[in-house]
């Protein structure tokens, strides 16, 4: 075994939250040298009404709100791939676009997922 799938958006928050944290799934096969390929980054489109331009900017100003969604996921401590599913060139032009951008810090993670964690 060299990798393991599993889902990472910002609608399920859990697995960021706690590979900030150092603990869950992706910091232990990121441990056992595994592979962590991050899938639904986009949560089946579900996440254009969690993220509007205006939480694109507090992730990466300059993204758009799909770009800074990939980016979120592709800096979750433990992730070494993101896999996506793009519907046309520029969808795919946008999303490399986004992953190849400097890592988000863990403290910006942080503050990303306290806007979007509601009481």
């Amino acid at each position: 075994m060299v990798a393991v799938q599993m889902p990472v958006s910002l609608v399920m928050m859990t697995p960021i939250v706690q590979a900030l944290q150092g603990r869950g799934p992706l910091p232990a096969a990121a441990g056992a040298g595994l592979r962590v390929m991050a899938s639904a980054p986009l949560h089946g489109g579900e996440l254009p009404g969690m993220v509007d331009q205006e939480l694109a900017d507090l992730i990466r100003p300059g993204l758009n709100p799909a770009q800074a969604r990939v980016l979120a996921v592709a800096s979750c401590p433990g992730v070494t791939d993101v896999r996506i599913g793009a519907s046309s060139a520029p969808h795919w032009s946008q999303a490399a676009d986004a992953v190849a951008q400097p890592s988000l810090t863990a403290a910006k993670l942080r503050e990303i997922t306290a806007v979007l964690t509601f009481p």
